[in-house]
């Protein structure tokens, strides 16, 4: 396999492994936050967030994936990138790290809504209770 054939195959897989690890995630983190964004009082933006799920890992993904970029001072034209392999697969490193960190703050800040949730779904129970 020659370094632009590298290149072209560990960039296509690289964002199609990491597209496939958010679908897997939504999937996966689908079953617990129904109930969560189910609550009576805010049925609709609940309904929303549920949506927007998927698509919101999806993005993080992608903008993990965009931001790594290949140029540098030490490789400013295509034909130094493809010339040197360890640097094109610690790139292909770089941006797996780069997508598992945005996917990662994206969980994260999809578990905060989730917790917000969880509170506003809590404090309508107890009114209702009194």
């Amino acid at each position: 396999m020659t370094n632009e054939e590298y290149l072209q195959a560990s960039y296509f897989a690289a964002i199609a492994i990491g597209i496939l690890v958010a679908v897997a995630s939504a999937a996966w983190l689908a079953r617990g936050h129904w109930e969560a964004t189910d609550c009576p009082g805010a049925a609709g933006l609940g309904k929303v967030v549920r949506r927007a799920f998927p698509a919101w890992l999806i993005l993080a993904v992608l903008m993990g994936f965009t931001s790594v970029t290949y140029f540098d001072c030490g490789h400013g034209t295509y034909d130094k990138i493809v010339a040197d392999r360890a640097y094109l697969v610690t790139k292909t490193q770089e941006q797996a790290a780069a997508m598992a960190r945005y996917l990662a703050a994206a969980i994260m800040g999809y578990g905060l809504a989730m917790v917000l949730f969880l509170w506003a779904r809590a404090r309508q129970a107890s009114g209702a209770k009194k």
